[in-house]
This record gives C-alpha cells, sequence and structure tokens, in this order.
C-alpha cells in the first residue's frame, strides 16, 4: 500500500497506469473503514459469532466511501452471496 499526498502526487510517481485509479482512497475514508467492528473486534473470543453482524457493518460502510474506487466496492454478486451466506446461517 503506498500513501500520498494528492491524486497529482500519485498520477507522477513512477509506478503509476490507469489501471491504479480504482484503487484509490483518501486517508480519511481508509481510517473509517478499518475502525469498525469488523477490524477493532478481531481479538475477541466471539469474533466468529459476531463475524456477520460486522461484515455487515463493514459492507455498509464501504458503500458509505464517496471518493473510494471500483477496488474498493463490492459488485452485486458478492453482496448477494453474502446476504444468501447470513439466510442459510453460514456467516
Amino acid at each position: 500500500m503506498n500513501f500520498f499526498r494528492s491524486e497529482e502526487h500519485l498520477r507522477n510517481w513512477k509506478g503509476f497506469s490507469d489501471g491504479k485509479i480504482g484503487g484509490m482512497i483518501s486517508l480519511d475514508s481508509l481510517m473509517r473503514l478499518f475502525s469498525g467492528p469488523y477490524f477493532q473486534r478481531r481479538m475477541d473470543l466471539d469474533y466468529m459469532s459476531h463475524y456477520g453482524e460486522y461484515m455487515e457493518g463493514m459492507m455498509t460502510a464501504l458503500d458509505g466511501l464517496e471518493d473510494a474506487g471500483a477496488y474498493w466496492r463490492l459488485g452485486p454478486l458478492e453482496k448477494m452471496g453474502f446476504s444468501l451466506g447470513r439466510k442459510m446461517g453460514i456467516i
């Protein structure tokens, strides 16, 4: 993971390619995403018991990240698979 101070700085990086645009996200959004229970509660003994709840929260957080590129978005099939897993009691 590389951090840049601006999109312009990223575009000036010698390793930049247009394919990397989908992975762009602000540090603020990244901090909001990684500060949720999905990541914060990993060491809890009952983490897996609440995994589905935490995953739902993370999916909601991902959908709420306005500046996040396509890399950070879940596709319709991924969302449907998660929803089906929740209904079946797998997740």
